[in-house]
C-alpha cells in the first residue's frame, strides 16, 4: 500500500525554526514585533518545508474563524424582509470565502441585559468573529452584547429606545424621505386629502409618518393619521383602518400606509366593502415586498433595497474587523418610490 505523506503543519514549521506558532502567525501578518534574524529563520523553515497552510491553519494565523452570525431579535422565523437582508450578507460573505450562521433570540424590553440568553455558539471565545443584528432590537440585547466584547453591526431602522444614540456600527435606510417622496407622488397627482394609516409607536412607522406630514405642510394641508392603540399584526391593523377611512369626512382620496402589510389589510378590507382601488381611493405602501406586485391592481410602493442593507452590514462588520479601533459609523441607504397601479390622477 502506498503511503500518503503527512501534510506540514505551523507547529512543523515552529519547531523547525525554534519559534512558537504565535510567532509564525506575525511574520506571515508582517508583523513589526519580530526581529529581523527571527523572520529570516521562518522563512527559511517555510522554504524548507513547503509548508502551504490549509483552511484551518489560515485562520489560526489570522486569529479568526472566518465565521460570522446573522442574530435576529424579536421576530419570527424568518420574516421576509429580514430573509433578503440575510441574503445579501450571505452573498457578500460568500465572495470573500467568510461564513454565516443564522440564530434567533427572543426577550423582553425590560429585561435585564444580564437576563437575556444568547445563542450558545455566541458565548463560546473564538466560535464567531462578529454580530449582524437584525429584527426590533432593544437597548438590553445592545448591551448584552457589548458585555461580551462582540463586533456587530446592527439594522438601524428596527432599533427601539436608542435616541438617536450612535455607540456602534449601524447600517440602515431613509425612512423619511421614502415617504416624503410617496406622498409628493400623490399630491402632484391633484390629491389634497390623503390620510396615513400606521402604528407610530414604532420608531420605524413614526419616521415615515414625519416623511408624509412634511409633504403635506409644503402644501399648507392638514394631516391625518389612523393610529389603532390596540397592539396587532400590521395586516390585521390595516383592516381595521378600513372603518376609519370610510368614516372620514370628507372621504380620503388616498391613503399612505405604514408598510406594506397595512396596505395589503386596508386593500383587502376596502374590497369586501366594495370600495375600487385606485378608482375611489388611491394607496401606496412601504417596503415593496414580493406580495406587493402580486396584488390586483398591483401596489405602488416604497422599495427598499434589502439585499443591499445586508451586503452594506456585511461589509462594514469586515472593516470593524480590520481596524477594531476606528470611529463608530453609520450608513443610511436610498429608497426608491415605484409606481404601479393603485394610484388614480384626479
Amino acid at each position: 500500500m502506498k503511503t500518503v505523506p503527512r501534510q506540514t503543519t505551523i507547529r512543523d514549521v515552529a519547531r523547525t525554526a525554534g519559534v512558537g506558532v504565535a510567532t509564525i502567525s506575525r511574520v506571515l501578518n508582517s508583523s513589526p514585533l519580530v526581529s529581523k534574524a527571527t523572520r529570516a529563520r521562518v522563512l527559511e523553515a517555510i522554504r524548507q518545508l513547503g509548508f502551504r497552510p490549509n483552511a484551518q491553519a489560515r485562520r489560526i494565523l489570522k486569529r479568526r474563524s472566518e465565521m460570522v452570525c446573522f442574530l435576529l431579535s424579536n421576530r419570527d422565523f424568518l420574516h421576509p424582509f429580514h430573509a433578503r437582508i440575510l441574503q445579501g450578507v450571505e452573498e457578500y460573505a460568500r465572495s470573500l470565502k467568510q461564513h454565516v450562521l443564522f440564530a434567533a433570540v427572543h426577550y423582553s424590553q425590560g429585561a435585564p441585559a444580564d437576563r437575556i440568553d444568547l445563542p450558545l455558539v455566541l458565548e463560546e471565545h473564538g466560535r464567531i468573529d462578529g454580530l449582524i443584528l437584525a429584527g426590533t432590537i432593544y437597548p438590553n440585547l445592545l448591551h448584552k452584547i457589548e458585555s461580551i466584547h462582540m463586533p456587530f453591526v446592527a439594522f438601524s431602522n428596527n432599533v427601539v429606545g436608542m435616541d438617536g444614540e450612535c455607540q456602534f456600527d449601524q447600517v440602515g435606510f431613509d425612512d423619511l424621505s421614502g415617504t416624503l417622496h410617496a406622498t409628493r407622488y400623490l399630491l402632484a397627482q391633484g390629491h389634497r386629502r390623503i390620510t396615513f394609516s400606521g402604528d407610530i409607536s414604532y420608531p420605524w412607522i413614526h419616521r415615515r409618518y414625519d416623511g408624509y406630514r412634511q409633504a403635506m405642510r409644503e402644501h399648507k394641508l392638514k394631516s391625518v393619521l389612523i393610529n389603532i392603540r390596540d397592539r396587532l399584526s400590521f395586516v390585521d391593523f390595516g383592516e381595521n383602518s378600513a372603518d376609519r377611512v370610510l368614516s372620514l369626512e370628507p372621504r380620503p382620496t388616498a391613503v399612505v400606509a405604514g408598510n406594506d402589510e397595512i396596505a395589503y389589510g386596508l386593500w383587502r378590507s376596502l374590497r369586501r366593502r366594495g370600495v375600487k382601488i385606485p378608482s375611489q381611493i388611491s394607496l401606496v405602501g412601504f417596503d415593496d415586498r414580493e406580495e406587493a406586485a402580486l396584488m390586483d391592481p398591483p401596489l405602488s410602493t416604497v422599495r427598499v433595497y434589502k439585499e443591499e442593507i445586508g451586503q452594506t452590514c456585511m461589509k462594514m462588520l469586515l472593516e470593524r474587523l480590520h481596524h477594531p479601533h476606528m470611529a463608530f459609523s453609520q450608513r443610511i441607504l436610498p429608497t426608491e418610490f415605484v409606481i404601479r397601479g393603485t394610484v388614480r390622477q384626479l
